[in-house]
């Protein structure tokens, strides 16, 4: 199959049906909302010192403030639900009400833009440029993920929290992660498959290739989603999409190809408008560019975050295990809701697991596990507890014992939290899950 990325351009200008007009008009405008909009994986993140990140939460927010007061006055939601709240994934009712407006956006959209601009019927060098943004939207989000992967960091190996836990009482997602983060080479190769979807999408002539292998790659993401019950269904279904669109101009000749098994072109535009040399120079410039903004803002923190993860797992600290909360030292056997370690789901934290690779998780009252910050420095004797799922603060420590830490609240709000007693909680020494390793020849399959 010969990739000709100019023939198009240079061709007659091909008469469009009235419906394909108004599908593009509505698919155009709801694709390029959500690609900058959706405030996750955008190509706003890519303008640097902290710029772009700001700019993808503030027109995200267009969207997500809307969607708040949708949701209590028409869907009556309240609590937490109600409100937009960072959870490091989406799937949150808020998340799927700003859905539903930027498809009525759209919507509302493409009927005014039909009615004024009824008489056109074709649109191939605004369709080519939608093409060029989704291309590279989803060369940005697949180097991040794949990358995440090949380091490995996305799926850790199992947390002394999971390899505690029975295995009935695991989460699918959890789950999921376990068995992709069991063995690092595994997850590499994940990392691999996306990272070089994301290369052939970056250049025109190896663009339908990569949009194809980004399909497939993409579709087995979404199955994860759905099947492990993973709270980013909405956004991988929305990349599914944009791989669907970046290779649908080109579906004629594959059709032709793989089915008819007739020669065949691609004859879809994938820079705008490809018959000028300049602009053709120009697009090779972005993508360079963005493939140099990539390199530079992700490998080194990305290669310095796995090596400090490995130091750590060589070298764990002597706080490392599992560590349960007794009282709140105030003379009361049980914590006050208001002064203890309180998940976003507002149920008060009974445990707490620090990782041998420097990470840690809290366990709730109802059971569920929550990533979170646990920094220690053992010098200074303070603790510093952080993330976006549950109140944190700052403590200064002391440990009576090698089985016992207390911590007390300093800095701000101090007096209005606890002073947390911890008690060490054996643990075994190995893992047969961790310890089983690969075996070429196996006389019989070990289950336990």
């Amino acid at each position: 199959m010969r990739m000709d990325v100019y023939r198009e351009c240079n061709a007659p200008a091909a008469m469009w049906p009235k419906f394909g007009c108004v599908l593009f008009r509505f698919a155009f405008t709801y694709l390029l909302i959500y690609a900058f909009g959706s405030g996750n994986g955008t190509l706003w993140d890519l303008i640097p010192f902290g710029v772009g990140g700001w700019l993808s939460g503030h027109v995200a927010m267009l969207w997500f403030k809307p969607a708040e007061l949708v949701a209590k006055s028409i869907f009556h939601l309240t609590g937490v639900a109600a409100h937009f709240h960072d959870t490091g994934s989406g799937d949150t009712a808020i998340n799927w009400i700003a859905v539903g407006l930027m498809l009525l956006t759209a919507l509302f959209v493409a009927i005014v833009w039909s009615i004024f601009d009824r008489n056109r019927r074709e649109y191939r060098t605004l369709a080519a440029w939608l093409r060029f943004l989704l291309r590279l939207t989803l060369v940005f989000t697949l180097l991040g993920y794949g990358l995440n992967k090949v380091f490995p960091l996305q799926m850790p190996p199992p947390t002394l929290a999971v390899l505690n836990e029975p295995l009935g009482q695991s989460s699918p997602m959890t789950l999921l992660w376990t068995m992709l983060g069991l063995n690092p080479f595994y997850e590499s190769v994940c990392g691999i498959a996306e990272m070089s979807a994301g290369i052939l999408l970056l250049f025109r002539r190896t663009a339908l290739a990569g949009g194809l292998l980004a399909g497939f790659v993409l579709c087995n993401v979404l199955l994860y989603n759905l099947f492990f019950d993973v709270p980013v269904k909405l956004y991988a279904a929305h990349l599914v999409l944009f791989s669907i669109a970046v290779v649908v101009p080109d579906s004629r000749a594959l059709l032709d190809f793989f089915w008819r098994h007739k020669p065949a072109t691609p004859s879809g535009v994938w820079v705008p408008p490809a018959s000028r040399h300049s602009f053709r120079i120009a697009a090779l410039a972005v993508e360079c560019c963005l493939l140099a903004l990539f390199v530079w803002f992700h490998i080194p923190p990305m290669f310095s975050a796995m090596v400090g993860h490995r130091n750590n797992i060589l070298h764990p600290s002597t706080f490392t295990g599992e560590w349960r909360i007794e009282t709140s030292g105030l003379g009361d056997d049980r914590m006050n809701d208001r002064l203890g370690l309180l998940t976003g789901e507002g149920q008060l934290a009974t445990e707490i697991f620090l990782e041998p690779n420097g990470n840690a998780m809290i366990r709730s009252a109802d059971g569920q596990l929550w990533r979170t910050a646990f920094s220690i420095d053992p010098h200074k004797h303070t603790v510093a507890v952080s993330a976006y799922s549950f109140q944190g603060g700052d403590y200064t420590f002391v440990q009576p014992d090698d089985s016992h830490l207390v911590l007390e609240p300093s800095g701000k709000d101090s007096a209005e939290r606890a002073t947390l007693h911890l008690a060490r909680v054996p643990l075994p020494k190995s893992y047969p899950l961790l310890t089983r390793g690969f075996h070429l020849v196996s006389e019989w399959g070990v289950e336990r």
